[in-house]
């Protein structure tokens, strides 16, 4: 949905994701640098065979492993099943040993990571940029980009451009709703300076009047283009059937991005990136006490003048009008999406009903939806269902498929039967056994990496999470009953309850029972 997309977590993510974007390219000019100065220094070497290393001592992996040695090989079970797992003992990072307090709004994360020479920062600030106006909603999203592209007062776009390049590094940042973000990666020699550039580009800009050329350019065809997908419609579709119209959802249009000006930019850019609060998060090859030192000074010289003004961002109003929309779309393939009003965390449903989605349809192919109407019937490639995960608004809850238009009634119907027997009928234990194992041994995925590790924590510290959130998630996962899932997905998959979003073509819609079609051309959230 448009309003989740603009939604602070989300920014953040795709901040995360734009660090990945160059990570593999840091990662190739850091290898080889090392490979250069192995050469240069003479540095490989070899290690002679000895007889003493071709007598391999016997290793033991763990407890009821396999013993390796040089006598005999291991023997593979004669069946899958027969294969035994050690039990999952896993010991989440506690935040408390990376947490660094720089001052009483500047806190974050440092991860030091010794495998590659590389570093990267990201620097979240809490402020809030609600737009008054669909004018100013075009320079707010122009804006973000300008930063970055538009160059600094210190140095000009291109030559910000060339530098980047000539050290493989990078530099990315937007202004949200609710908060603004900028991130830097590169090797880490070339950090210390590669930061500084970024301080300059966000505490100076300069909004190049070229640049906002090519930038409303590249608006003004995304905002043309905006419904060329089945999908992109569904996205436009679920915001207007589900929420009220408010400034966090406006859509400016073509003619308001063609009139943004260097003038308009440059009175809306004051009070961004202000040091009201700050949470960052470091990962990299420098050492821990180099990293505060340098952080200590950086944001001590962070000068942006505050807002005068520190406004709230309202949160969003929830329509909750259940029913059948549908847009009016020549395509084979019915792109389908059933919403009802959910939670703003914390709240105590929030674990139970993870639990219940996870038996309903979220759990790939172990779950209910998947077997029915995928593996069963045939009639989607993918179906699934999530629970919305917001500490600002009340999310939603979701299931989602697409599926041949002559097949979209049927498998409405069959998902209405697998969310009313599960209501009724709860769980198996296996199925909840298998949830609750998944989802508590999904947590190592969150701190594969040095960098995901800072950067979780910093995301949690930012909106509001404990410091024991993680202990506190795997208890309340594992007390999850039966009852609780049968509840659960009563009172937040309530098929009477929901707002079912449909793309198809109308004759299909009109099969689908009573449905209200809305034109195209009315999907945006205008003033």
């Amino acid at each position: 949905m448009r309003d989740e997309r603009r939604e602070t977590r989300d920014e953040r993510r795709k901040t995360r994701d734009e660090r990945r974007e160059t990570r593999n390219e840091r990662i190739i000019a850091a290898l080889f640098s090392i490979f250069l100065i192995s050469l240069f220094c003479g540095c490989a070497s070899t290690t002679p065979t000895t007889e003493a290393t071709k007598q391999a001592p016997e290793i033991s992996v763990a407890k009821d492993s396999v013993v390796l040695n040089n006598a005999s090989e291991p023997q593979n079970p004669a069946k899958y099943q027969d294969i035994q797992y050690p039990e999952f003992k896993y010991i989440v990072p506690r935040p408390e040993t990376y947490r660094v307090v720089i001052s009483d709004s500047i806190t974050g994360y440092i991860v030091e990571d010794k495998s590659l020479p590389l570093a990267s920062l990201s620097v979240m600030f809490r402020e809030y940029t609600v737009p008054k106006s669909a004018e100013e909603i075009a320079t707010k999203e122009i804006l973000s980009g300008m930063f970055k592209n538009g160059g600094s007062k210190v140095m000009s776009a291109q030559a910000i451009d060339d530098s980047l390049e000539f050290i493989s590094a990078g530099i990315g940042g937007g202004v949200g709703t609710r908060s603004s973000h900028f991130s830097v990666n590169s090797l880490s020699r070339d950090f210390y300076s590669t930061a500084n550039m970024a301080r300059d580009i966000f505490t100076k800009p300069a909004f190049d009047s070229a640049r906002l050329e090519i930038q409303k350019a590249n608006f003004v065809t995304a905002y043309e283009r905006r419904f060329d997908t089945p999908a992109a419609v569904l996205g436009a579709l679920k915001a207007k059937v589900n929420y009220q119209s408010s400034p966090r959802l406006w859509d400016a249009n073509a003619e308001e991005y063609k009139k943004v000006s260097v003038a308009d930019l440059q009175k809306f850019a004051p009070g961004k990136f202000t040091p009201n609060r700050i949470v960052f998060s470091f990962a990299g090859d420098l050492p821990r006490d180099s990293v505060i030192a340098f952080l200590t000074d950086y944001f001590k010289n962070w000068n942006v003048e505050p807002a005068k003004t520190l406004d709230t961002a309202e949160t969003t109003i929830l329509l909750n009008k259940p029913g059948i929309y549908g847009v009016d779309r020549e395509v084979t393939q019915a792109n389908i999406a059933l919403n009802q009003p959910f939670i703003k965390r914390p709240h105590p449903d929030y674990y139970k009903a993870v639990v219940a989605s996870f038996i309903l349809g979220g759990g790939s192919f172990s779950s209910r939806l998947m077997e029915q109407v995928r593996s069963n019937n045939g009639l989607a490639y993918s179906i699934y269902s999530t629970v919305g995960n917001s500490y600002n608004d009340t999310a939603l809850t979701t299931i989602a498929l697409q599926t041949k238009i002559e097949s979209a009634k049927q498998a409405l119907d069959l998902i209405k039967q697998e969310i009313e027997k599960l209501a009724a009928e709860g769980p198996t234990e296996a199925e909840l056994a298998l949830a609750k194992k998944t989802l508590i041994e999904s947590l190592p995925s969150m701190f594969s990496t040095a960098e995901e590790t800072a950067g979780t924590f910093a995301d949690n510290e930012f909106v509001g999470k404990k410091m024991d959130h993680f202990d506190e998630y795997v208890r309340e996962i594992n007390a999850v009953t039966a009852e609780d899932v049968k509840a659960m997905t009563a009172k937040y998959f309530d098929y009477s309850k929901m707002t079912i979003s449909v793309v198809a073509p109308k004759a299909v819609l009109e099969s689908l029972g009573n449905v209200t079609i809305i034109p195209l051309d009315s999907l945006d959230m205008r003033p």
